[in-house]
């Protein structure tokens, strides 16, 4: 009977025990999830990771079965480690078994191939006769406190960069201990000392407050007072001398900061240096009724000033616009340069390309064109000129352009062409029209025009050589015995 109730009690202990570790178990996974910190063991005796907790395997984005083959041996569990951290972190584990711990950060590539930043701590594990069998250690994931740090780092760095600029400073004041919670180096550079020296020199609001200047005291002191009083934010101006006899001006606001059963505990406040911007003020001041009168003076000499600009802005503005339309067009007729014809060819060719269309090209010369100007001279063959670009314009469409390229040459690009033919009723329709008498200063002046057809893409993919092909293509009319429009065609014959 007595044995039963010993063996009731034994197990009965035994539950209790169990269920004691199962919570400290839990309890520890839990901390170890809020702390993204896990745990693990190491054997030294078969070279594996024996045991890891659930948080280990959460940090490498793997279940713990996953983590347990992936890490059964060093040199798998090496691979895990980022390839720029591993010799140092090999160096620092080998060195495990003779300083008994290490402590040390790196980075792991986890699963999905994200890095992270990791600390891991661990012991030397011994067995009963102090041989090392294993290591047991912590892993902690520590990517987000890194980086939480860095950019506090940076923020102090900025901040401490715009105090500079700006010349301005930061404090935090506790009225229940009537002293300084804190005062950045600005609030200090202010006050023309290091922070330590200020925070040495002050121990209460009252000799805070003894380096303003008599004039100022009474009104700042009284400021302060009603801010305890209406537990609302101000701004006031004033002067204080420093320690090395600088007087300085000196914007103050102040928040409350914290408040505690209605009474005010801290003040949050800002110092900004305004010296350079009341000095300037005083200057101002001084010369302002120099500067109305020098003002007013100016002004007219301004309107007057003002007026010949414009006149000059809008004869540039004429000019540059003529410039810019000298630069793309023919200054005798005004037809697109050569230049600005191949841009508009290259847009038909992409067009064309786009729409599965054909686009051509039409090079025209002027048949005896010399004789004009030897005859009647250049101002007549000037006029002549225009005429034919008219004449060349109104036969075409206004999707289409022609250009002047030379003295007696002009281009003519065809756009949205369905079929070769399409072409030659154009080129014969510009060739007549040329050929039509032109009266000319009381003189009656015929020329002829030669006509070369290049299509694309039969005869050229690209504006250079379509405008080749035209070119031959005329040639070829303007030497043969009858003056007929003739494409390229002609030259594979």
């Amino acid at each position: 009977m007595q044995d039963s109730r010993l063996r009731h009690m034994t197990e009965a202990r035994l539950v209790e025990e169990l269920e004691l570790y199962q919570y400290r178990e839990a309890l520890f996974e839990a901390t170890g999830r809020i702390g993204r910190i896990g745990y693990y063991e190491w054997s030294y005796d078969h070279d594996r990771l024996e045991y890891c907790s659930e948080e280990y395997a959460r940090i490498f984005n793997m279940s713990i079965k996953e983590v347990l083959e992936s890490q059964d041996s060093w040199e798998k569990m090496i691979l895990h480690v980022h390839p720029d951290d591993r010799d140092r972190y090999a160096k620092v584990d080998n060195s495990l078994p003779d300083t008994e711990s290490v402590d040390v950060e790196y980075r792991i590539v986890r699963k999905d191939g994200e890095i992270r930043q990791v600390r891991e701590i661990s012991i030397v594990v011994t067995d009963e006769i102090r041989k090392t069998s294993g290591a047991f250690g912590i892993f902690q994931d520590i990517t987000e406190q890194n980086k939480n740090e860095k950019d506090l780092e940076y923020r102090e760095a900025l901040t401490q960069q715009a105090e500079a600029i700006t010349d301005i400073g930061h404090y935090i004041f506790n009225l229940e201990e009537d002293n300084y919670v804190y005062i950045s180096p600005g609030y200090a550079r202010i006050h023309g000392v290091t922070c330590e020296e200020y925070l040495a020199s002050v121990s209460s609001r009252e000799e805070d407050i003894a380096d303003i200047l008599a004039e100022d005291y009474q009104r700042v002191v009284k400021t302060y007072e009603q801010q305890i009083i209406d537990k609302k934010d101000f701004l006031v101006e004033y002067r204080i001398r420093r320690a090395d006899g600088d007087i300085r001006w000196i914007r103050e606001q102040c928040t409350v900061h914290r408040i505690s059963n209605g009474v005010i505990q801290e003040l949050l406040g800002v110092l900004q240096d305004i010296t350079s911007q009341k000095n300037t003020e005083e200057k101002l001041l001084e010369a302002k009724d120099t500067l109305e009168a020098t003002v007013r003076q100016r002004t007219r000499e301004l309107a007057e000033t003002v007026s010949q600009l414009q006149e000059e802005i809008e004869e540039r503005e004429k000019i540059s616009a003529e410039l810019k339309f000298l630069a793309n067009h023919d200054a005798l007729t005004g037809l697109p340069s050569l230049r600005l014809c191949k841009d508009r060819l290259d847009r038909s060719l992409a067009e064309s390309r786009r729409n599965n269309q054909k686009s051509a090209v039409l090079f025209v010369d002027l048949d005896d064109f010399k004789l004009v100007n030897d005859s009647f001279g250049h101002e007549c063959g000037d006029l002549v000129l225009k005429t034919t670009a008219d004449r060349i314009k109104a036969e075409i469409r206004e999707i289409d352009t022609v250009a002047r390229i030379g003295g007696d040459e002009f281009l003519v690009i065809l756009s949205q062409i369905s079929e070769v033919v399409d072409t030659q009723p154009i080129a014969r329709n510009i060739r007549d029209q040329i050929s039509q008498l032109i009266h000319v200063n009381q003189h009656e002046v015929t020329v002829g025009a030669s006509v070369g057809i290049a299509v694309y893409p039969e005869d050229g993919t690209t504006s250079d050589e379509l405008i080749r092909q035209a070119d031959k293509a005329m040639y070829l009319v303007k030497h043969s015995k009858k003056n007929i429009t003739l494409d390229t065609s002609i030259l594979s014959r």
